[in-house]
């Protein structure tokens, strides 16, 4: 049995339709999807295609979108990807650090109620 033209560009066709990533939902960029998920935008770029990131254009340095339902479902476990599921950041802190570790010693307390007056 031989194939014609046509039947070798159905095939073709076909096949590079079963290759490009499902997308199901709205497509956000880099940036936003890291603060979505709590993540650094490195740790998006570094996961893209375990995130399912989809490029905009031909070459390496198109711009990368990502199906938000997608990435969420890969960061839960239920797609197969190598690479460990990110680290939430902690909550960012306002003011001027901390300098003191311990307690309060007595003087320093004499010293605190010293500025009240």
């Amino acid at each position: 049995m031989a194939l014609d033209d046509d039947d070798v560009e159905a095939i073709a066709r076909r096949v590079a339709e079963l290759l490009q990533p499902p997308v199901t939902g709205v497509l956000v960029d880099a940036r936003r999807l890291a603060a979505m998920l709590g993540v650094e935008r490195d740790w998006i770029y570094t996961n893209a295609e375990r995130l399912g990131g989809v490029r905009l254009g031909p070459g390496p340095k198109a711009r990368l979108r990502f199906d938000v339902d997608r990435a969420r479902a890969a960061v839960d476990g239920t797609l197969q990807g190598d690479g460990a599921p990110p680290t939430r950041l902690p909550a960012a802190r306002r003011g001027r650090p901390r300098t003191s570790t311990g307690p309060v010693t007595p003087a320093a307390q004499r010293l605190l109620r010293g500025r009240a007056r």
